[in-house]
């Protein structure tokens, strides 16, 4: 029978005064441990900081820069826990013979000594062999055994010192790559940004085309009404259909009132800039809010603004005559944002309209005058372009202030600065646009006014046509300024007219069709359009055509007797003669011909000219207007002689300075050294 055990009693074996103090202990390595862990871990973390700045700064890194990352980096994990872990498991595994430990090595050292003692040549005392063991014992007494953790990391940290340069090298290499690859991406996030913001453009202009249905739904006879619908569609169809709105405003008298008025108001005034859109061109162009350089700069608050920029008024300290710095009224002109794409959207628009009327209105008469309209706009919309570059601009004004500075009959305010958007210019005090400038006063005063503003206007038109062969491109009423109700002043440079090349076939043109010659029209017409080919092909329909428009049009062809044809016609004949150009200019859409560009540019300036002549004299008789054309042509030569003649000795003399400086180092010269220089 098995002998059967009596159980024993727990506390027989375990007492818990005797487990308490173990636990207790090893409570405390616990937590010890992990806490030490945790700071090796962040001193790992904060060692690796200057490590990983070098590698995210732009800059290129250095060796030595490398090197003392590395080190502290090394640093850090040979103090870590882990590694002085493995030091006590590599002090274990020796002790068991399971790696080499201090005995092996004693060992193979006493091995080799012996080895080389007995097998040497030349013997060897035994005093210096003692003297060696001695100094071994010595040696061997002092340091402890590097655990495998620690020789891990030295390893590691002598190969990477071996590959320093090339590592920086690697890391510099992957620094430019990184610039490239940024630089490109913030393109093409840049391209996306621009057909974001295009889609928002297209949306709000394809919108604004349901004032079309709006339009053709109101009475035929409810100009009012129609003014209202145009004016709307106008303001959300963007800056370039103002700029277009303003350009049909110039032709007001082929417009009726009412739509004329709704239109003119594009002329003087549209809503201007958010501050933080003009904020944001000074940014671009400066670097710097406005308030920096200026005294009394308001951003919301412009003095005008503009299909393509808002103006606005402050001070800046300038040098006077005496040289003093004094505050100074300056204006301040500061382009809209993201025109270039508002006039390439217009643009795209336009064509949309036009490609997508050959689907749902297909005619093959229709066909031709289309396909030119097609790209009739592209050569329409280029010379408005011309308006945004600012720089150009700038030049522009400084080019023609300069002509302006010999006369007392016209005015450009002087240029300070000028960039890509903004351009500083002066402050013309007491102006006001030709459409609000004659209001106050008796009227035979500002009927006085108004002629001298006619006389000089036309003056200046005359001179820049036949003298700089050069003009203003867009000289609509808004870019008209009458100072002191009778100084005018030309504004806005934003594009000019080169007639030197093609002065000649427009002259043609416009004489032809005043004269009413079928065959000299055409011949003109020939020189006017981008392919003479096909201009010469349907030579005979167009022909054809334009005896049709001539004879529909009414319009007396003029002779010698010029002169008093244009009088007993009036306003309202001249008004009929340049109809007739249009409607010329409207047959050759029809036979899907093309005028060139500076043609165009050409028509739509003298147009707005001639609208704003006529808006000068509005409310005067044509008696008064034809007197006024005479007496300025008569008198054109001599006063525009003398007026040659005044800026050629204003030249001169401000060049005998500098001739005499000239002559006084060429005598010097010859008395020092007696030989005549070269002139």
């Amino acid at each position: 029978m098995a002998k059967q055990v009596k159980p024993v009693a727990i506390d027989e074996y375990l007492k818990l005064e005797e487990v308490l103090p173990a636990l207790k202990g090893q409570t405390v390595r616990l937590v010890r441990s992990t806490s030490d862990f945790t700071v090796g871990v962040a001193k790992i973390y904060r060692s690796l900081l200057p490590l990983i700045e070098l590698i995210n700064r732009r800059s290129e890194i250095s060796e030595q820069e490398l090197h003392l990352a590395l080190n502290e980096l090394f640093l850090a994990l040979q103090e870590h826990p882990v590694t002085l872990q493995l030091r006590t498991l590599t002090t274990r595994m020796r002790s068991g013979n399971l790696l080499p430990n201090e005995q092996s090595t004693e060992n193979l050292i006493r091995f080799l000594v012996e080895q080389v003692t007995a097998r040497s040549i030349v013997p060897i005392p035994k005093q210096l062999t003692d003297e060696f063991w001695k100094f071994f014992n010595e040696l061997m007494s002092e340091p402890e055994l590097r655990g495998l953790g620690e020789v891990s990391l030295d390893v590691l940290r002598i190969v990477l010192t071996a590959y320093e340069p090339l590592i920086a090298q690697l890391i510099n290499q992957i620094k430019d790559l990184r610039k490239t690859n940024d630089k490109r991406m913030r393109e093409i996030l840049g391209n996306t940004r621009v057909v974001r913001q295009d889609l928002l453009i297209f949306r709000r202009q394809i919108g604004a085309l349901r004032y079309i249905r709006e339009f053709f739904a109101t009475d035929t006879d409810d100009f009012k009404a129609q003014a209202e619908i145009v004016a709307q569609m106008v303001r959300e169809f963007g800056p370039f259909f103002i700029k277009m709105a303003q350009v049909a405003a110039a032709s007001s008298d082929f417009l009726p009132e009412e739509i004329t008025e709704a239109l003119a108001v594009f002329q003087e005034d549209v809503e201007p800039m958010t501050a933080d859109e003009v904020e944001q061109a000074f940014l671009e162009c400066y670097g710097v809010l406005p308030t920096e350089r200026y005294f009394g700069f308001d951003a919301s608050s412009p003095l005008k603004s503009g299909s393509i920029a808002s103006v606005y008024l402050a001070q800046k300290p300038m040098p006077d005559h005496r040289g003093k710095q004094i505050l100074t009224p300056v204006v301040v002109k500061v382009g809209r944002h993201n025109l270039e794409r508002e006039f390439l959207i217009g643009k795209t628009v336009i064509k949309l309209a036009i490609l997508s009327s050959q689907y749902w209105a297909p005619h093959s008469k229709l066909s031709p005058f289309l396909s030119s309209w097609l790209e009739q706009v592209d050569v329409f919309v280029e010379g408005f372009r011309e308006e945004l570059d600012f720089e150009s601009e700038a030049r522009n004004q400084a080019r023609f202030a300069s002509r302006a500075g010999y006369t007392d009959r016209w005015h450009v305010p002087q240029v300070y600065h000028g960039t890509r958007r903004i351009i500083e210019m002066e402050f013309v005090d007491r102006a006001a646009g030709i459409n609000s400038a004659f209001g106050n006063g008796s009227r035979r005063k500002m009927s006085r006014a108004r002629r001298k503003v006619g006389k000089a206007f036309l003056h200046t038109v005359i001179s820049h046509l036949f003298v700089y062969q050069e003009f203003h491109g867009d000289l609509h009423p808004g870019n008209i300024l009458v100072a002191n109700s009778d100084e005018l002043y030309l504004i806005d440079w934003g594009n000019t007219v080169d007639i030197s090349t093609i002065w000649k076939p427009a002259l043609k043109y416009l004489q032809a069709v005043l004269a009413g010659d079928t065959d000299a029209i055409i011949a003109a017409i020939v020189e006017l359009g981008t392919d003479r080919k096909q201009m010469e092909a349907c030579r005979k329909e167009l022909s054809r055509h334009v005896q049709q428009i001539l004879t529909e049009s009414g319009v007396e062809p003029l002779g010698y007797n010029f002169l008093l044809t244009l009088y007993n016609e009036g306003q309202e004949g001249l008004t009929r003669r340049l109809e007739l150009a249009i409607n010329l200019a409207t047959a050759l859409s029809r036979q899907g011909i093309v005028v060139r560009s500076d043609y165009m540019h050409l028509t739509r300036s003298l147009t707005a000219m001639v609208g704003s002549y006529l808006s000068i004299y509005r409310g005067l008789s044509r008696l008064v207007l034809v007197q006024d054309i005479v007496q300025v042509l008569v008198q054109f030569p001599a006063i525009e002689g003398m007026r040659q003649l005044s800026g050629y000795r204003r030249s001169l003399l401000a060049q005998l300075p500098l001739i005499r400086s000239r002559k006084a180092i060429r005598e010097i010269a010859i008395a020092e050294t007696g030989i005549v220089p070269k002139s």
